[in-house]
């Protein structure tokens, strides 16, 4: 542990060192899943906290992230204009992008806090696994022990049209599941091979991560696998020369455990589960390329993509739809909800803005940021998560924190890792 935190006979910074990462852990979970209790949204008490970026004046911050947020509100107003001349009349493409600037608001004096109390970057990262890492392992429990899932929706609001307290479909103590919950696997698995290859975790840690992670998303939705092979392609691409021995070390376990496994955890889940909830939730990845056609997501989402602005002037302003009513034709993709809002032209720029926002935290973390960013994009095809959803989150907690640090970092220590390592 840093010693800029913990002296070596200072009982009380050792309680005070735990009470912070227990309060943070508590913080950074309902920032992420935001649950909605019958009462309210637990996340709507973060607001205040959005103020005191201010008092601090962004010096660690710097302005860009606050300049392309508007930009990003200032495109998302074309789409109120549109969907209001074209008689649909909403504001969720505005309430998305103010969303991001409060991500960032409440996210960064909670990073100088933390880095001021001598958390380093990669124990940050930590603490946010271990906050999804918590939801995912409370959804095993759930699965194992249904009284704990009755008594969780007893707690949560409804969500979406799905009875969470039903079914092989599962939340845990997320506000809603599907898609955006699935998505949050990979991309914490992104984190998890990020600290193996920081050496702030070995590798017994990551093999039970991933294997909670994994194992979770076969109750959550299909999303998640899909996307799993992009961010262990990825991890080999950019640590080949560096951990050549760990890449083949983890490849060879994957596949010895397959072969030797996988027969049995096949028939232990049609067994317990059925052949239904086995094709739903992974049998149709095995049967590959045919496989995945028949399962319908990826044709469902070439579908999607067809719902494009056509006509003129709407090329160029969108009609102002981003879900949430009625329009023909509908869709759930991102690409073609952000095109329909507010047209080619001013929605290609809000992607150029996301990826030039995010440019130097990818040069202080490349593998880390890249993969999410290529996950999130990805995942935009079938819905709008780059910008809302627990991934995007994820992504902007990470992104205020990645910020700060680098600036600290370039005129001074950041500090030591503080977790005990084994």
């Amino acid at each position: 542990m840093s010693k800029r935190l913990i002296g070596s006979n200072d009982y009380r910074s050792f309680i005070r060192f735990y009470l912070i990462s227990f309060v943070f852990f508590v913080f950074i979970f309902i920032f992420i899943f935001n649950p909605y209790t019958k009462i309210v949204a637990l996340s709507y008490f973060f607001l205040p906290i959005s103020l005191l970026s201010f008092v601090y004046r962004f010096k660690f911050l710097g302005f860009e992230p606050l300049l392309f947020s508007v930009l990003f509100i200032v495109i998302s107003l074309i789409g109120v204009v549109s969907s209001f001349h074209h008689d649909i009349g909403q504001f969720i493409h505005l309430k998305i992008s103010l969303s991001v600037l409060f991500y960032i608001l409440i996210v960064y004096p909670v990073s100088l806090f933390l880095y001021k109390r001598g958390f380093s970057f990669n124990d940050v990262l930590y603490f946010i696994l271990l906050a999804v890492l918590f939801n995912s392992f409370f959804i095993l429990l759930e699965v194992q022990f249904p009284p704990v899932r009755d008594a969780a929706e007893s707690w949560l609001a409804p969500s979406g049209n799905v009875d969470w307290s039903k079914g092989f479909r599962y939340r845990g103590l997320a506000s809603g599941g599907g898609a955006s919950l699935s998505v949050i696997v990979p991309v914490s698995i992104v984190l998890t091979l990020h600290l193996y290859s920081e050496k702030y975790i070995g590798l017994a840690r990551l093999f039970i991560f991933c294997a909670i992670l994994i194992l979770s998303l076969f109750f959550i939705g299909r999303t998640g696998f899909l996307l799993l092979p992009i961010v262990f392609v990825s991890y080999v691409v950019f640590n080949v020369k560096k951990h050549i021995l760990s890449i083949f070390l983890i490849t060879l376990c994957f596949v010895v455990f397959i072969l030797v496994f996988g027969g049995f955890v096949k028939a232990f889940i049609v067994e317990k589960y059925g052949f239904g909830f086995y094709n739903y939730s992974f049998g149709f990845f095995l049967g590959g390329v045919s496989g995945i056609k028949e399962e319908g997501t990826v044709g469902i989402i070439f579908d999607f993509l067809t719902a494009m602005p056509k006509s003129f002037p709407e090329i160029l302003f969108g009609y102002g739809f981003y879900g949430g009513s009625d329009f023909v034709p509908w869709t759930d993709s991102g690409y073609s909800r952000m095109f329909l809002s507010v047209g080619y032209l001013f929605g290609v720029l809000f992607y150029v803005g996301l990826i030039l926002m995010a440019r130097n935290v990818i040069v202080f973390k490349p593998y880390l940021f890249l993969t999410i960013l290529m996950v999130l994009m990805i995942a935009e095809f079938k819905e709008p998560l780059l910008l809302s959803g627990y991934s995007a989150r994820i992504y902007f907690a990470v992104f205020v924190l990645a910020t700060v640090y680098k600036r600290f970092s370039s005129r001074m220590y950041a500090g030591a890792n503080l977790i005990i390592k084994y």
